[in-house]
């Protein structure tokens, strides 16, 4: 259960804790007097045990001394030689008489008594003397029917001292439950006796007649322990636990085992420690009453103080006073002081944070929350819904440039000056900073077709050369972003970031205003779930790659392919790589590209060249991975596993971008004996001095180029050009979109090495390119080692 009051939960606390250390002390005593009750029980049964055994030994030396002094006697001797048993019942007959036995009987020569034959404990006395020795005294406890008895057996010797045996004088005392009360009564505390018997299957039993209340396995259990340790213990039974003691017994014949069990009740050996009992049951409950009593009042004393403090606290949060008055000594009124000047400068620092979270700290004017919550409140106002609301971002062009050429100060001070001019012009309209370089102005009423001319108008006043200091003047250049909010309106802070990003459409499209336009939105938010779907096909190696095969003007068939990229979505259909490549290159994703691709071309590479092709790889590698060291060692470590070789097309302009980490990657794949190509020479800012430094084994003409060659007399003259100088610097040429046999042809002439497009062959998957190969090869084999013209056609 929680208690949600702090002082419930302090009385519960602190009850419960004083409660539990005199519950501790409590069971200690208890257990102390348990304990000391037990010991003493303990030390009883042992002396009542010695007891015991002292009365059965007297008894047994008494029996023994008369059955002695009848087995000695002449005359009983010739009458057990003679078998006159009239003679040797009477003789006995006077001696039991005289020692007060129970029961006893003569047992003859024969082993069989010679009165009492049909008596079972007489029967079982003589089967159990059968084996013992001549001379030697017999006693000890036998069981019959359950019932034990106490024997003692006094051999009769045909002579004194002599080894023949004329039989047995043997006295029997019952063991039963008045024997044992008889005995009960010398012992000294108020023990139960009896005596068990162990049955064949190893449990003992009680014969005395004494009722057994115990369960026999625990019976047990406790005997063989107790025997073993010779110790008392605790017992259970029906009737509560007892303290008991088990004592072996000496038995007459081999396959017998007797003990004597004492038990003393425990509640006999406590009725003396009763009172001390009562008292500490006494004592513990008055002190119980006294704990609860004064939790409750320290609880009370300890939470009052706190729970006005609460109060206090509530009401500073509704924006009151939350002053306390405590009249407290010690650790509470130095809380309550310090909570009332808390309470002060959180109402003074509230003023202030409201004032700052609602303006520009460094040129006071309204920020972007402030700008929110007009707009908020323009929402539901007539003006609003006269002609709806239009957003103008300004953003200032070079703000980074000049904040870091003429300081921080006067870059606040230009947008203090920009928003001094707006308001002159408009001087109904709501003026904020959005960021560091970006005004924000809201115009109401203000139709949609008044925007764009209003927000013109706006960018020719700012474009002008400005005062922004008495002495410094600055040329300031604009960009604005427009959006009309309009009768549907949506979230206000939606609402101004659309004014943004019309803003950053205009910085890209590098004119000077420009209106929100959704379908540009909706591209780059398409962007971003492409990205997404990049990421998640590339874990799930959705990524394809196609092969395109490249001719051989020299040798006359394909040697060599270029693999491509193919990505095919599951709803977007086929993506194009431009588009899915230049995003992974943006967000990092190259890396795994790359590798997935190299992995697959140097799979395919092995299983081409298992199937009878030798081929060459081309692969396209990102001027963006040269720079990272790690990648490229990776890079070279997959590409060690290739069976053939392997070329990295790179752009030019990834060497242009950093010269130094370009030229020293490309060095290394070549020390690795990777082959360099350089791609789409021709585009870009081609330079010579950098081509030179290229240790690259191809270059590769753009398509641009080979496209026109047929009908650009210039585009001819740049091709052939771009070839001799290729061999010059001792690099092959391979000429891209070569779609015509003219072109083909023409290539051909100007010598060209290698020919690739769709004139060749399409980019294809590694299920067709074998049959492609195949197929090929036995077409264009011929003496001019061309592909003629209706091979070249159906391409």
């Amino acid at each position: 259960m929680v208690f949600k009051r702090l002082s419930t939960r302090l009385s519960v606390l602190y009850g419960a804790l004083f409660a539990f250390g005199l519950l501790m002390t409590a069971l200690t005593g208890y257990f102390s007097v348990v304990n000391n009750a037990r010991q003493t029980a303990q030390s009883e049964l042992q002396a009542s045990a010695r007891v015991f055994q002292r009365v059965w030994s007297d008894r047994t030396e008494v029996q023994s001394a008369g059955a002695l002094l009848l087995a000695h006697d002449t005359d009983f001797r010739q009458a057990m030689l003679d078998q006159d048993a009239a003679t040797v019942s009477e003789d006995f007959a006077i001696l039991q008489k005289r020692i007060k036995a129970d029961m006893g009987f003569v047992i003859g020569a024969d082993g069989q008594p010679v009165q009492g034959r049909g008596d079972p404990v007489a029967m079982a006395v003589a089967a159990a003397l059968q084996d013992a020795r001549v001379g030697k005294v017999q006693t000890g406890v036998i069981t019959v029917a359950s019932r034990p008895y106490q024997v003692v057996a006094m051999p009769v010797l045909k002579t004194y001292g002599g080894p023949d045996r004329l039989g047995w004088v043997v006295f029997v005392s019952q063991l039963d439950a008045v024997e044992m009360q008889t005995l009960q009564t010398l012992a000294s505390a108020p023990a139960t006796a009896s005596i068990l018997t162990q049955t064949r299957g190893g449990l003992w039993m009680d014969g005395s007649g004494q009722g057994n209340v115990y369960a026999v396995d625990a019976l047990s259990f406790f005997v063989d322990n107790s025997l073993r340790t010779g110790a008392a213990g605790p017992l259970s039974a029906r009737g509560g636990q007892a303290i008991a003691f088990a004592t072996r017994l000496q038995t007459l014949g081999a396959d017998q085992k007797s003990v004597l069990l004492l038990s003393y009740p425990l509640k006999a050996a406590l009725r003396d420690y009763q009172p001390v009992i009562s008292a500490l049951a006494l004592i513990g409950a008055l002190g119980l009453v006294f704990i609860i009593l004064a939790s409750l009042y320290l609880s009370r004393s300890l939470s009052r103080p706190i729970q006005d403090l609460t109060k206090a606290a509530r009401a500073l949060r509704e924006g009151g006073a939350g002053q306390i008055d405590i009249v407290a000594r010690y650790e509470m009124g130095e809380l309550a002081e310090a909570f009332n000047d808390m309470a002060a400068s959180m109402q003074a620092r509230e003023q202030d944070i409201t004032r700052l979270a609602k303006c520009d700290p460094a040129t006071g004017l309204p920020n972007r929350s402030a700008f929110e919550d007009h707009l908020r409140a323009l929402h539901d106002s007539d003006a609003a819904e006269q002609g709806g609301v239009a957003i103008v971002c300004i953003g200032v062009d070079r703000y980074t440039h000049i904040r870091a050429v003429w300081g921080v100060a006067y870059g606040h001070s230009l947008m203090t000056r920009l928003q001094e001019i707006l308001g002159g012009i408009f001087a109904k309209a709501y003026i904020a900073r959005l960021s560091g370089d970006t005004l924000g102005l809201c115009l109401t009423p203000c139709a949609a077709a008044q925007a764009m001319p209003l927000a013109r108008a706006i960018a020719a006043r700012l474009d002008k050369r400005i005062r922004v200091t008495e002495d410094q003047s600055l040329d300031v250049r604009v960009s604005l972003g427009v959006y009309h909010v309009g009768k549907t309106r949506g979230a206000t802070d939606d609402c101004v970031e659309r004014a943004l990003i019309a803003l950053d459409q205009a910085r890209a499209a590098k004119v000077k205003v420009a209106s929100f336009d959704p379908r540009v939105y909706s591209e780059l938010a398409d962007t971003l779930l492409l990205t997404d779907q990049l990421h998640a096909a590339l874990q799930n190696r959705d990524m394809m790659v196609y092969y395109q095969p490249k001719f051989s003007y020299r040798e006359g068939r394909i040697t060599s392919v270029e693999a491509l990229v193919r990505w095919s979505h599951a709803e977007r259909g086929f993506v194009s790589p431009q588009r899915f490549v230049a995003i992974a290159e943006e967000t990092g994703a190259i890396r795994d590209l790359t590798l997935q691709v190299l992995q697959t071309c140097i799979d395919d590479q092995k299983r081409l060249k298992a199937a009878g092709f030798d081929l060459d790889v081309s692969i396209n590698y990102s001027g963006r991975l040269l720079s990272d060291d790690a990648f490229n060692q990776r890079t070279l470590r997959l590409c060690q596993q290739a069976v053939g070789r392997i070329c990295l097309e790179i752009t030019e302009t990834a060497v242009i971008d950093d010269p130094k980490i370009g030229l020293a990657a490309i060095n290394t794949f070549v020390d690795a004996g990777l082959e360099i190509s350089i791609d789409d020479f021709g585009t870009g800012l081609s330079s010579l001095a950098y081509l030179k430094q290229i240790p690259a084994h191809e270059l590769k003409i753009d398509r641009a180029f080979v496209m026109e060659i047929e009908s650009g007399q210039r585009d001819a003259l740049v091709v052939r050009s771009s070839i001799d100088l290729a061999h010059g610097l001792g690099m092959k040429v391979t000429a891209e979109g070569v779609e015509t046999r003219a072109a083909f042809t023409l290539l051909q002439a100007m010598g060209c090495d290698l020919a690739q497009g769709y004139g060749i062959a399409r980019p294809m998957p590694y299920d067709a390119l074998g049959p492609f190969l195949t197929d090929f090869n036995g077409v264009v084999g011929g003496a001019d080692a061309s592909p003629n013209g209706q091979r070249f056609a159906s391409r």
